[in-house]
């Protein structure tokens, strides 16, 4: 602030003699007792760019940001101003102009950084944002005033950059033959073959270091590849052993659902779970597994994965009440050695109820899609936001890709899919063709356990920010 300063009791000294003078016969004025902030704006905002030349060189540059494109909040029963909507990384807050309007056009006094001094403010001063402030509304009577803890939020970090961390290897996991994860609630659930048994051992998904082996039943134990059919629905464990459903809340206690008729287990969405039968149709289940019906299709069932299954769903951006499902996999190189592309069904679900059943379709491999997923050994595909993500080990078939060359990105619900920069592969595992298994939790960190017992936690910095509650 270049203007002089006036502490506090100036100010309201200032008020009420300014109230006197006014008081004449020939002019009305009406004086307010009660005060409020009612409006808080920010004006141009410096920020610091930073970019890479082609040459990769980092450099730094200028811009400036509206900052009235930042809503601010009053809170007046707690008499807070703040803004949910963070301002970017970078921007400058240390010489801010704002724009404060008082009710019933009562004066606006500012706090000291080093002292209890209050002092005049005006839309022209540039403001110290870096810390709480302290803004007080003074009635224009003079007779009351209100104090407020002005916070200006920035981003400590760039939103769209993915980082990974190192979460330590776990020896267990290094001894098994397959192996697949799934989030269920607040844990991270891990099934595998090892030493000729199904193990499962679990983690609390703020953890990821220290894991406990669970203790499945005998008869489940036994069932080596079961592990191939796990999913979760609505905080539940599903798994299918030979042909019958299993459910979980815990990972080691088991009830039967009952006999299903199903050969694979393989995507669970807001309504249904769904699986694949042993005629090789597939089916579908809207009462948690009890009993199932055929699900259309647009494609033949020879085009289903038998192999390699993963599923994602995506809630649509324009309409809450619809899904979109995507199954993805690889058909058997036995039968189908020359497949270049892994197999990608999608299935819009309406979930109002009063809407015909949609058939899955199958989205159709061809020359001139040079997008389409690579068919990769172990190929996996989650949700991740409000995109799909996908990797996997080297090329199956006419699929000549390295194992764990690059994370692939699908913008459009599973059609194209593209390598994206964004998403970096965990250090040194570029090319490192051993088993694998990934999934996303609830605080939407990515895992990727190795069969090295190598755990990597990953997340993308603005989907780890909190919702400030308003």
């Amino acid at each position: 602030m270049k203007r002089i300063l006036i502490p506090f009791t100036i100010l309201i000294s200032t008020i009420v003699a300014f109230s006197s003078c006014l008081s004449s016969d020939d002019n009305e004025v009406t004086y307010y007792d009660d005060s409020a902030i009612s409006s808080f704006t920010l004006g141009t905002l410096n920020r610091t760019m930073h970019t890479l030349s082609s040459k990769g060189v980092d450099s730094v540059y200028q811009t400036t940001i509206a900052g009235s494109s930042y809503q601010f909040y009053i809170d007046q029963d707690k008499r807070e101003i703040y803004n949910p909507d963070s301002l970017p990384y970078g921007t400058d807050v240390r010489r801010v102009s704002c724009t404060v309007i008082a009710k019933n056009n009562g004066l606006i006094g500012i706090k000291s950084l080093v002292s209890d001094s209050v002092f005049s403010y005006s839309s022209t001063d540039s403001i110290d944002f870096t810390a709480p402030r302290q803004m007080v509304a003074i009635a224009n009577s003079g007779k009351a005033t209100r104090y407020y803890t002005v916070r200006v939020n920035v981003h400590q970090e760039e939103a769209d950059v993915f980082n990974w961390a190192d979460m330590g290897k776990q020896e267990y996991f290094s001894s098994m033959n397959g192996m697949k994860a799934v989030a269920c609630g607040s844990q991270l659930f891990t099934f595998g073959q090892k030493d000729g048994k199904l193990v499962g051992y679990v983690t609390d998904n703020t953890n990821g270091k220290t894991w406990t082996e669970l203790s499945l039943p005998e008869s489940l134990s036994q069932s080596v590849n079961a592990y191939q059919n796990i999913l979760t629905k609505d905080g539940v464990l599903y798994i299918l052993q030979d042909q019958q459903l299993l459910r979980s809340v815990d990972g080691s206690n088991w009830e039967t659902v009952g006999t299903t008729g199903l050969s694979r287990l393989v995507a669970a969405g807001t309504k249904k779970l769904y699986g694949i039968s042993t005629s090789g149709a597939l089916m579908a289940s809207a009462d948690q597994g009890v009993t199932w019906t055929e699900e259309k299709m647009d494609t033949p069932s020879e085009w289903l994965p038998d192999g390699d299954i993963s599923y994602a769903v995506l809630p649509l951006r324009t309409n809450k009440d619809i899904e979109r499902l995507v199954i993805a996999g690889n058909r058997s190189t036995e039968t189908y050695p020359n497949d270049g592309y892994a197999v990608v069904w999608g299935k819009v679900e309406d979930l109002s109820g009063d809407a015909e059943d949609n058939s899955w379709m199958f989205y159709t491999q061809t020359t001139d899609n040079i997008y389409s997923l690579p068919r990769l050994s172990n190929v996996t595909i989650c949700k991740y936001g409000d995109i799909l993500l996908a990797f996997g080990g080297n090329g199956i078939g006419a699929c000549t890709e390295s194992a764990f060359s690059k994370i692939y990105v699908s913008l459009d619900g599973g059609i194209s899919w593209k390598g994206s920069k964004t998403y970096p592969v965990p250090e040194g595992m570029a090319g490192s063709n051993q088993a694998f298994t990934s999934t996303v939790d609830a605080s939407n960190c990515l895992w990727i356990i190795f069969g090295d017992g190598q755990v990597w936690r990953g997340r993308l910095n603005r989907l780890g920010w909190a919702n400030i509650q308003k």
